[in-house]
């Protein structure tokens, strides 16, 4: 087993918590090599490019939060099992904490664990693809201007609205940025996707919920748009767009060691209100 490890410096302060790992796969005879933004804290042959790092690996290991995923995933260039080590706030995709790293090592050297696939969101900007594993959204750049949006669903006209701009979002997704829209929340196992539209000026606009294999087009003829990827801005300045969103033929695949159940964990992670 040769083990990638991705540190997130802003949550892993010092990478304590990641080099307290390390020292254990050291102690269990597991190769390992550390991505090169934690060179400071690494001796030379502990560490590579972050490229490097993930050709070389079988399985990563991500320390940080739900946005050091995201990123994990965005970086990869060929499909990886990811392991979660939560050392943010809310940690939904993340699967273990800090104090689980025995935990982890003993799971990982016994094969106990199961991989979970993820559905991806991909689209295409002049002749370049993007992947997202929580949305896609299609917006002006500049603030309180609202624009008119089409939606297409597998070529049929869905859907006009004036809003803020539009959404899709896998089901990974719907407990993000689209839970903040009034959005449905769906289970990781659930094949659909989410189309939503952000701070709509209408009465009658609501989230709509799509097979996973239909193609969503998004037409917008108002200028300064942008496409935001997670987090990550892919196109900007554009004078109208059509963006055609589907679902990618690869997705994530995440390391579980737990038998919890989704909604358990829903309630534990994003309920606010203590009971």
């Amino acid at each position: 087993m040769k083990i990638g490890i991705n540190i997130n410096l802003n949550r892993d302060i010092y990478a304590k918590a990641s080099s307290t790992f390390c020292s254990k796969l050291k102690k269990n005879n597991i190769d390992f090599l550390v991505c090169d933004n934690a060179a400071a804290y690494f001796s030379t042959k502990e560490i590579a490019p972050m490229n490097e790092v993930f050709d070389w690996c079988d399985i990563v290991v991500a320390f940080g939060g739900d946005g050091t995923m995201l990123d994990t995933v965005r970086k990869m260039q060929k499909n990886l099992p990811i392991l979660g080590i939560n050392m943010g706030k809310i940690g939904f995709l993340t699967e273990l904490d800090e104090s689980e790293l025995d935990f982890a090592i003993k799971c990982l050297k016994s094969n106990q664990y199961v991989i979970e696939n993820r559905t991806l969101l991909r689209t295409e900007i002049d002749n370049k693809e993007y992947f997202a594993l929580n949305e896609i959204i299609v917006n002006r750049q500049d603030p309180c201007h609202i624009s008119t949006f089409n939606i297409e669903i597998d070529n049929i006209k869905a859907d006009s609205c004036r809003s803020d701009g539009i959404l899709v979002s896998t089901p990974t997704g719907s407990t993000a940025y689209s839970l903040s829209c009034n959005g449905p929340v769906l289970s990781p196992t659930v094949k659909a996707l989410i189309i939503n539209a952000i701070c709509p000026h209408s009465l009658h606009s609501c989230p709509i919920v799509v097979d996973d294999d239909m193609k969503i087009k998004i037409c917008t003829n108002s200028d300064n748009i942008r496409v935001i990827a997670d987090g990550e801005v892919i196109a900007k300045d554009k004078k109208g767009i059509e963006l055609v969103i589907e679902k990618a033929q690869k997705s994530a695949l995440f390391i579980r060691l737990k038998d919890e159940n989704f909604y358990l964990k829903l309630r534990k992670k994003l309920n606010y209100w203590g009971n």
